[in-house]
């Protein structure tokens, strides 16, 4: 059997659409136990601008596919496709044409609930157990609104009319669960970046890893920083031990820095202000930071010849050192901002983390210094008092647009700013990346408006609404299942073993035949053995040896093994012999009947007669039962002698495959398999045709059919074959 079907443990649907007032978002909502799963985008309902999503969340058991795989019930990995199957759901409102669904791997664990309303969701979890917009758990928020996910591996599917199932091969997603190099938390599913627009008030507390090899930098010309101000920041040095700089302002010209901010080789922090005309002031803190440790670092700067405050974590510091200088104006005309970088090359730039870079237009005061440093944690400025004084914000990551994009010079935003117009451009080459920051994982609210549409490139449109049957539904071969399927045909050539021929290409010659250690009907590997070498005699027993090159087989599974070999003889039989991998011990030999290939005057189109010649009236859900064929061709006239011969040999047909249909409704329930991964692809032996069919796919107290079709070289495709066979599926 190549279909093994693992059904979802827990799946739920979640939202933020508006309930009826158009006013209360139904974000608390839970659906965990409909039997329905719905995805729907809506633009512009409660108002010009407004977004309502609802996404997927569904999970699959599988530590039950790494105990199948152990107990080598499926293959290893490389060996079996495994197929995301979500069976749409018809329903009486409007299914939009040209859909695309994401699939991403969900990164946070989350609870299903028992929720079932999914029209006036009034099912509410209020913090209670199940996943929502919100929680992905009791009283635990998910790190971003709507559910975390992964970036990758991500997969999608295109639904031109709208009412097609999802279909989608996550193979490399499952490989990750197995392996444990990714957590199973199941796949969210839902409209991708462009049809669905994003609305989000959640995010993950995400920085920015700088590697010495690039820097963020911005056009600094509205920043001229005069009169007070205070610059704010997050930051974590890998090392300490060579100068590294935080920030530098360029004035017009690349004539000097008119501000810095840096990190000298002892860890303490040193600020230069220069002057118009008038020198530069040096200040150095007392305090030193440490590698691999968050700092918060607040500069607050009165804008004139006063000697500027420094926070470190909240606390006000002392200038170890401090020389000012005589002069009054501060340098403007600035016409570049820097972040991470230096004017002096990779050496001095920054090697670290830094994160939400805040520029004021006031010297804040130690009340609200406390409360930016949120005891330890980024926190959301705009709900603190001094927002009416931030003019410029960087949260490096938490933005959904933020993404690195290097270059030299960069033509793309990195980084956007959350409060003014400088966004920062990446400037370098290196493996600059937005990762974890402080406090990652914690609950943090983004710096966004209620309504305000992030996904920038997302639909103005709505997509409404796509409906899977869920894991609760009534229709058994309609729940979700990730479908594992992999070609286990055995094709023996032992009873169509056909001599070399001069007319057909080598690879073509090569036959392969099969031993099975059966042992009191029990397959058991022979001890120690997973090589074997073959020797093909002209007798029994004794003989000429035929073949001149050594044939080496090997094992295929549990008992079985198989070796390939083409055969130049002129002999009507001939005897296999099977020995370890030095032929010293023999453990079995077996007879073939050599065919010979004929050409042919003509172009045959074959017609066939096939039957079940172990067909039963009813099976039961606990079998794995192997159906056998006997197969001739149509117009087959048998002579005097094959009649009353008591061997009727069967045709063997070398690709076949399968369909089971439920008989009352002609619903297919196990499609042909065809593909590149022959998950229905019929097996032979000497005594033909046959394939192996777990029961307990298919729902009992009902009947079915089975159908097959043959491929043909003649019209390069599958030909259904005009016969079916009937039986019943009961349970024990």
């Amino acid at each position: 059997m190549a279909i093994k079907k693992y059904y979802a443990n827990k799946d739920n649907t979640i939202t933020n659409a508006f309930q009826s007032n158009l006013t209360t978002r139904a974000t608390g909502a839970n659906m965990g136990l409909s039997d329905i799963l719905e995805t729907f985008s809506i633009y512009g309902q409660a108002s010009s601008t407004s977004t309502e999503l609802e996404r997927i969340l569904i999970q699959f058991p599988i530590s039950e596919i790494a105990s199948d795989r152990a107990a080598g019930i499926i293959p290893n990995s490389g060996e079996v496709s495994f197929v995301l199957n979500l069976y749409n759901a018809p329903h009486n409102q409007t299914t939009p044409r040209e859909l695309s669904l994401a699939v991403l791997p969900v990164s946070s664990s989350w609870e299903e609930g028992t929720g079932l309303d999914m029209d006036s969701y009034k099912d509410v979890t209020n913090n209670g157990e199940g996943s929502n917009w919100i929680n992905s758990a009791a009283n635990t928020p998910w790190l971003r609104e709507g559910g975390d996910y992964l970036d990758s591996p991500a997969f999608s599917q295109q639904f031109p009319i709208g009412n097609e199932d999802l279909k989608v091969d996550i193979t490399n997603l499952v490989e990750d669960w197995v392996a444990g190099t990714i957590p199973n938390y199941g796949v969210g599913v839902h409209l991708t970046s462009s049809q669905e627009a994003y609305y989000a008030r959640y995010y993950p507390r995400e920085s920015v890893n700088f590697d010495t090899q690039a820097f963020l930098s911005g056009s600094a010309q509205d920043m001229q920083l005069t009169g007070p101000s205070t610059i704010s920041m997050w930051v974590k040095p890998d090392t300490i031990g060579t100068t590294r700089y935080l920030m530098f302002w360029q004035q017009e010209g690349f004539a000097s820095y008119g501000r810095v901010l840096r990190l000298n080789s002892d860890g303490k922090l040193f600020y230069q202000r220069d002057y118009d005309g008038a020198g530069q002031s040096l200040y150095i803190s007392t305090t030193a930071l440490l590698a691999g440790q968050w700092g918060h670092i607040v500069l607050a700067d009165d804008g004139d010849n006063s000697e500027p405050s420094i926070y470190i974590n909240g606390s006000l510091d002392a200038w170890s050192t401090s020389t000012p200088t005589g002069g009054t104006t501060p340098a403007v005309n600035f016409d570049m901002l820097g972040i991470g970088g230096s004017r002096t090359g990779d050496t001095n730039n920054w090697d670290g983390f830094i994160d939400d870079v805040a520029y004021f237009n006031k010297a804040l005061s130690s009340s609200e210094v406390s409360d930016l440093y949120n005891s330890g944690c980024p926190i959301n400025i705009k709900s603190l008092s001094v927002y009416g004084n931030l003019i410029n914000w960087w949260v490096h990551g938490d933005d959904p647009r933020d993404e690195i994009k290097l270059g030299t010079p960069p033509t793309e935003i990195s980084i956007h700013d959350r409060a003014g117009s400088i966004n920062l451009f990446a400037t370098g080459s290196g493996a600059m990346s937005i990762e974890s920051g402080a406090c990652y994982g914690q609950n943090g609210v983004v710096p966004t408006d209620s309504n305000e549409v992030i996904n920038t490139s997302g639909a103005t449109e709505s997509y409404y609404t796509k409906k899977f049957f869920g894991r609760g539904s009534e229709f058994f071969f309609k729940r979700p299942a990730l479908e594992a399927v992999w070609d286990s045909s055995i094709k023996d050539d032992r009873g169509n073993f056909y001599a070399s021929s001069s007319m057909l290409p080598a690879s073509e010659n090569e036959r392969t035949i099969y031993l099975y250690n059966s042992i009191n009907g029990r397959l058991r590997d022979i001890p120690g053995v997973t090589t074997m070498g073959v020797r093909v005699f002209s007798a029994e027993s004794e003989g000429d040896q035929i073949n001149s090159s050594p044939i080496t087989g090997g094992r295929v599974s549990t008992g079985i093994y198989s070796a390939s070999f083409a055969l130049d003889t002129t002999a009507s039989i001939v005897y296999d012999r099977w020995f370890d991998a030095g032929f010293s011990t023999c453990f079995h030999t077996g007879a073939i009947e050599i065919k010979n290939h004929q050409a042919s005057g003509y172009n045959a189109y074959p017609n066939y007669v096939t039957n079940i010649t172990n067909l039963k009236s009813t099976y039961y859900t606990h079998e794995t039962t192997r159906f056998r064929f006997y197969v001739r061709e149509k117009d087959w006239s048998p002579t005097i002698y094959t009649v009353a011969t008591a061997k009727n040999d069967t045709l063997i047909i070398e690709s076949g495959s399968y369909q089971v249909h439920r008989i009352t409704d002609d619903l297919v329930a196990i499609p042909y398999n065809t593909g590149s991964e022959r998950g229905t692809e019929m097996s032979f032996d000497v005594s033909g045709n046959y394939f192996d069919l777990k029961i307990d796919l298919l729902e009992p107290g009902y009947s079915y059919g089975i159908k097959v079709a043959y491929y043909q070289e003649t019209v390069g495709n599958y030909v259904e074959q005009p016969y079916m066979w009937k039986f019943r599926v009961e349970e024990v």
